[in-house]
């Protein structure tokens, strides 16, 4: 297969881990490439950028969860499957470890690929995507963040606290449940918008049909937008969130 490879590059370990996943791929007869910018820190060359990722046959996340959010907005973006290696800490969505490279082929046959929704809403004129969720914060940790939220046309619903988290059923278990909000079956058509930490007692989290678009406004100041932990941009006026058309395939054990 070809395989394009997304790794965490931060430390001289992550850096020796992706090389050492590159050589254990390719001895098994898989064809690997990575970014040019990973290349370089790799190799100090572009030789390990051999195809672009639309070109490949799956996309390979080797890192934590964090690694496979981020790699992928990439498979979704370039329409491939995605399949996560777990050299980080938890690895929830990951379907197999580090230490399981040697057998990937083995693993790969006894993965089967699960359709997962993704969040996507527009900044500056660029559509930005998320698996796990879309997240309005305060920007200052003294004071609370002054939101409405339109669920249905013409319907509002004051939130004050410290932001609003929404999720896709994948999301639903990550920063979602830490601030109280439901579990979700992963191939619900359902989303789920938390408020963290609010200030009206009455202000409770809600289990929403994904088939129509979520307004947030600010109605004091301004808050951050982070997708799946990134930040994006502040805003002070009102942003769109809807289910994205496009689905992420993630392979993962049976």
């Amino acid at each position: 297969m070809k395989l394009y490879i997304r790794s965490n590059n931060f430390t001289d370990i992550q850096m020796k881990q992706a090389i050492e996943c590159i050589d254990i791929l390719s001895t098994q007869g898989h064809i690997c490439s990575v970014s040019q910018h990973t290349s370089y820190l790799l190799y100090d060359d572009a030789s390990g950028h051999r195809f672009e990722p639309e070109d490949c046959d799956l996309i390979v996340s080797l890192g934590g969860d964090g690694a496979l959010l981020r790699a992928a907005k990439l498979a979704v973006k370039v329409g491939k499957p995605l399949i996560g290696i777990n050299s980080g800490r938890l690895g929830y969505l990951c379907a197999m470890s580090f230490d399981e490279i040697e057998t990937f082929e083995d693993v790969f046959k006894d993965c089967e690929v699960s359709r997962r929704s993704m969040l996507q809403l527009q900044i500056d004129g660029q559509e930005q995507l998320a698996l796990n969720d879309i997240v309005i914060s305060k920007d200052d940790f003294g004071k609370t963040v002054d939101l409405s939220l339109e669920l249905e046309e013409g319907k509002k619903i004051d939130v004050r606290g410290d932001g609003l988290i929404i999720c896709t059923p994948t999301g639903s278990t990550a920063y979602n449940i830490s601030a109280g909000g439901p579990i979700l079956a992963y191939d619900a058509k359902v989303l789920a918008v938390t408020p963290i930490c609010a200030h009206d007692k009455n202000t409770y989290p809600r289990v929403v049909n994904d088939d129509r678009p979520i307004k947030v406004y600010v109605n004091h100041e301004s808050a951050g937008i982070y997708a799946d932990g990134e930040y994006l941009k502040d805003f002070d006026d009102h942003i769109v969130i809807a289910k994205a058309e496009r689905y992420l395939e993630l392979y993962l054990k049976k």
